[in-house]
């Protein structure tokens, strides 16, 4: 399967890596911890003939230069691409950390978000900007800084996947996850530490759809019902016999709900 290149818009605050492909309404997708714009080559390919379909690196992430690591700073990145690209207002699908900017996105500027998926995700920490980060992304930080990239990526893999993955669906993941920079990975771990969108999830006007996956173990239903109730009008899908990476696991399976929903 061949991926769109990498390019790089030079934006206000650093350089942003993207992949881009396709004609159509704008789809913008954006990655979660564990992964980066390569998380998406089943949507970049399968989705390319209806929709301009957008995927970015995270600041810190691949080609992307490092902001400030809250949910406000990066979602501000995504808007100023959006608006680079001239792609919005858009559909915006944002996976588990990505869910969070995409929500944050989607309160601060409702302008650039026509549709919003929130896939495999929650409201965020809430914790202290200045606290340290919570116990189980401060676990995965320091996986990442003393694993090699192959061990790093096999255990992220391991954690997200479902008992039925296929074996060239588990390298796939396990190599976005091992080539995480070390800085991007410190910087996201304080974003979803720090983050709390409970004050725009209430106000969100445009149609929502909440995505869980089965055999998820890393965003369970216990953190997914929550975000539901919250927003008014949302619609929910769960998608079966799949864990945390279901854009992938079940690529097929997750393209008709997008579309569906779009």
């Amino acid at each position: 399967m061949t991926l769109p290149p990498l390019t790089t818009a030079e934006l206000p605050g650093g350089g942003i890596s993207f992949r881009k492909t396709g004609d159509g309404p704008g789809l913008f997708c954006l990655h979660g911890l564990g992964g980066g714009s390569k998380s998406w080559q089943r949507q970049l390919a399968g989705l390319s003939d209806s929709f301009t379909v957008v995927a970015w690196d995270c600041p810190g992430y691949g080609g992307s230069q490092r902001r400030a690591p809250t949910a406000q700073s990066y979602a501000d990145a995504a808007a100023q691409l959006i608006e680079h690209l001239g792609i919005g207002p858009c559909y915006v699908v944002g996976h588990s950390m990505g869910g969070i900017v995409a929500g944050r996105l989607a309160g601060s500027r409702p302008d650039l978000v026509s549709r919003l998926v929130l896939s495999c995700t929650f409201w965020g920490e809430g914790g202290a900007a200045d606290a340290p980060i919570g116990a189980n992304w401060a676990k995965r930080l320091d996986d990442r800084r003393t694993m090699d990239d192959d061990s790093f990526g096999l255990a992220r893999a391991t954690g997200m996947t479902g008992p039925d993955v296929d074996e060239e669906t588990f390298e796939a993941v396990a190599e976005i996850a091992g080539e995480i920079r070390l800085d991007g990975y410190e910087d996201a771990c304080r974003v979803l530490s720090s983050s709390d969108n409970r004050d725009v999830l209430p106000g969100l006007k445009m149609p929502v759809m909440v995505v869980d996956a089965e055999h998820d173990s890393v965003v369970r239903r216990d953190r997914i019902e929550p975000l539901v109730a919250m927003i008014p009008g949302c619609r929910t899908t769960t998608m079966q016999g799949v864990g945390h990476a279901p854009y992938i696991e079940d690529a097929d399976g997750y393209n008709a709900m997008l579309r569906a929903f779009f």
